[in-house]
């Protein structure tokens, strides 16, 4: 892991940064779910360090550390996408010299100031079974034609939900979340602290980490038990 011990120091009064003693430019390419290598796991040291992220540092971008990037980027004044782009970087490390590029996926990156460029980053593999069990059960992947401009998405195609998300994606939830039995309330398509509580309730359930964000292994282990 490439990240140095970093000190805090106080940015604004509502955010800390990570800072480092090194004034070089350093590629650091744009991250998202799917994301594998070394600096997702620099990322997450970071974050881990200022008090947004409490999982493993293992070098995998998954629900977790984008639900932790969102947080972030609220306190850091940025809008909360879950991606980390260019200004997220350097919001995280205000004294280094950032150049984006993109990162492979596959393998994390071996050179201690550079990662392999690809043109995209390549996104996780999904699980197989699933397909049958999202046939049986009625439940799909969206369509990408039919994906929002607002929501974020597994490489599968299920929407990434949390608190304050609104819409279509929103009530698909709610209404699996009542049919398994979660969710008492009415199905609104606002992401409220109900829902978010029957997501957390669903998680727990299903032996998933309890953070009430919506991502691709809570939709999937909400289609197999549809399925049964």
């Amino acid at each position: 892991m490439l990240i140095t011990t970093p000190a805090l120091i106080t940015a604004s009064p509502s955010v800390s940064t990570a800072q480092v003693n090194n004034t070089a430019k350093i590629n650091r390419p744009t991250l998202t779910i799917g994301t594998q290598g070394e600096r997702v796991s620099e990322l997450q040291a970071a974050l881990k360090l200022l008090g947004f992220y409490t999982g493993a540092v293992d070098g995998i971008y998954q629900e977790g550390t984008a639900s932790a990037v969102s947080r972030f980027q609220v306190a850091a004044g940025l809008k909360p996408i879950g991606i980390v782009d260019n200004n997220t970087w350097q919001k995280l490390f205000p004294s280094v010299s950032t150049q984006s590029t993109t990162v492979n996926t596959s393998s994390p990156a071996t050179n201690n100031n550079r990662v392999n460029s690809v043109p995209e980053p390549k996104p996780a593999t999904p699980k197989r079974p699933n397909r049958q069990t999202q046939t049986s059960s009625g439940l799909q992947p969206t369509p990408a034609n039919q994906r929002l401009p607002n929501i974020q998405y597994t490489a599968e195609g299920w929407p990434i939900l949390r608190l304050g998300n609104r819409g279509p994606e929103v009530i698909k939830l709610q209404q699996q979340l009542k049919k398994l039995g979660f969710f008492k309330g009415s199905v609104n398509g606002v992401f409220g602290t109900a829902t978010e509580a029957a997501v957390k309730a669903a998680q727990t359930s299903y032996k998933l980490t309890a953070d009430g964000v919506a991502g691709g292994a809570t939709w999937n282990a909400m289609v197999q038990q549809s399925s049964r």
